[in-house]
């Protein structure tokens, strides 16, 4: 869904804001491509290791490999959720969202979009949220613990405030062993967090029309991580992407 993303933000916000894609596997062909789509574009490319993580998830590395290729074009299901929880939760949430923070201290802010999601129209209310509180994101409260909170978009305030909570969310993180961590724990630990740190922060809410599984036309931001699968998903933003490009 990269491409999609990446395309998409010139067409309503021009180079001015930075794009960082924590990437992970990724060909010096891959690389390439992407930075072609997009002038201010930073790609911090890492190497996925496989061993460690199926260590950690007391698993074999052949089942590792068919959890992610399952993941990364259909859907998340209680039998492949594990690879999600390792790439996602214990790499993406716990290490690349810092990793922005370390590496651009001088920003203003930050926001962690999941990377299978496609803008649609023009992000100004949504970068007005992220300006004027500590922290946002799409706030559940009345779900059950696992859906609380919507994790695939997170804006942050670039503050030493907003470093202690994701040190507090990275305990929560810790806490349980890969092997152990639930379906959805990414986002019942950062609810964890939100809890213990609750009065210190001044907390946004991210619309719903900025994380939408449903496709609908006023979105603005469609989510790919639905039951339709990842491969479905790409082919309505594309058709959509295309449309939209030719008007």
């Amino acid at each position: 869904m990269t491409g999609v993303q990446t395309c998409a933000l010139p067409i309503y916000h021009g180079s001015e804001h930075m794009i960082y894609l924590c990437t992970r596997d990724l060909n010096e062909e891959q690389i390439i491509k992407l930075k072609s789509l997009y002038s201010n574009i930073i790609i911090s490319n890492k190497e996925i290791n496989f061993d460690l993580i199926s260590k950690r998830a007391n698993m074999s590395k052949e089942k590792i490999l068919e959890l992610k290729k399952h993941i990364e074009t259909d859907a998340v299901t209680k039998n492949t959720f594990l690879w999600k929880q390792a790439i996602s939760v214990e790499d993406r949430y716990r290490t690349s969202i810092v990793e922005a923070m370390d590496n651009y201290p001088n920003e203003d802010y930050l926001i962690h979009f999941d990377m299978d999601m496609y803008f649609r129209k023009p992000l100004h209310d949504l970068f007005e949220t992220i300006r004027n509180n500590d922290i946002s994101i799409k706030f559940r409260l009345k779900s059950k613990i696992s859906r609380k909170v919507m994790g695939g978009l997170i804006g942050f305030r670039i503050c030493k405030e907003t470093r202690e909570f994701m040190n507090r969310w990275i305990y929560y993180i810790d806490k349980i062993p890969l092997y152990e961590k639930p379906l959805g724990y990414g986002q019942s630990s950062f609810y964890y967090a939100y809890k213990d740190l609750e009065k210190e922060y001044k907390w946004g809410q991210v619309r719903s029309q900025y994380i939408s599984p449903r496709f609908e036309e006023d979105d603005f931001i469609w989510s790919g991580n639905t039951k339709s699968g990842k491969v479905i998903n790409l082919k309505k933003c594309r058709d959509d992407f295309n449309k939209r490009r030719n008007c």
